[in-house]
């Protein structure tokens, strides 16, 4: 999933750093494009950075609801935040003109990404 006018990406990710040491697939809140041919680290930087994560022991749909891993910076350092995604009829661009709307992924539009400018600002700021 894509963040509408911002450069930040929710992505299922088996392996974050792709040496196998990581037993426990995630969703990844991040700034790096994901791969779409990788089947691990699919940012490809070859370590487990992030902005933000919920292990995924349920598969690979994203949660409506998770109370997710954030860093805040070097003052409070990683906290739990509790973040609600919500469907939306919005469809964004993810690669050249291929289209995710709402109809797709268990109903959860790639825009949720977003989740809003202020909320990216809040916590990445």
């Amino acid at each position: 999933y894509k963040a509408k006018g911002v450069e930040e990406y929710i992505y299922h990710d088996a392996d974050c750093d792709g040496a196998g040491t990581n037993t426990v697939a995630m969703w990844v809140f991040d700034s790096d494009k994901p791969s779409t041919t990788a089947t691990n680290d699919l940012d490809g930087d070859g370590r487990c950075n992030y902005h933000a994560r919920i292990d995924s022991t349920g598969g690979k749909l994203l949660p409506t609801f998770a109370m997710w891993r954030m860093y805040c910076g070097e003052a409070a350092g990683w906290v739990s935040v509790g973040l609600t995604l919500k469907e939306t009829s919005d469809k964004v661009p993810v690669t050249g003109n291929m289209l995710v709307s709402s109809a797709t992924r268990g109903g959860i539009a790639a825009s949720v990404a977003a989740l809003s400018l202020a909320i990216i600002q809040a916590f990445f700021a």
